[in-house]
């Protein structure tokens, strides 16, 4: 919620807040290990502050938009010919659903086919051929 009153030449909205949203200056854990500000730092800073300082006429405030459209109606109250603008083509925008439902009937169009069995994979080539379970057996005991 805002609160909007005049001052000078202007208007000021200042946003208001409930008491529990307000806290002391004391209660700002921030605060307590603020550095201090070096004296070259504050001068800096105010010197960029006051560049950046401008008045409110030297903003273009002027609605171009509604000028011309004030001039257009006016034109057209004086009964002089208007010009129109071309058309701009629109570019056909994509609908989801539609792409959606052309892509299920794609796929169902095409029944499903089972992949080809991979060839059968060669034995790994191994240096120590590996004895029956038979003959190892006979070793052990």
């Amino acid at each position: 919620m805002v609160a909007i009153f005049p001052h000078e030449n202007g208007i000021v909205l200042q946003k208001l807040r409930y008491p529990a949203e307000v806290r002391a200056i004391e209660a700002v854990p921030e605060l307590d290990g603020a550095q201090k500000i070096d004296k070259k730092e504050l001068s800096l800073a105010t010197s960029l502050v006051e560049q950046m300082i401008t008045s409110f006429s030297d903003i273009d405030t002027v609605d171009h938009y509604h000028e011309a459209l004030r001039k257009l109606i006016e034109s057209k109250i004086k009964g002089k010919k208007v010009t129109e603008f071309e058309k701009v083509e629109e570019v056909p925008r994509l609908d989801i659903m539609t792409a959606l439902k052309k892509s299920l009937q794609a796929s169902q169009r095409k029944p499903m086919v089972k992949a080809e069995p991979a060839a059968k994979k060669k034995a790994a080539l191994t240096l120590v051929k590996s004895k029956p379970a038979a003959q190892r057996k006979r070793k052990a005991s």
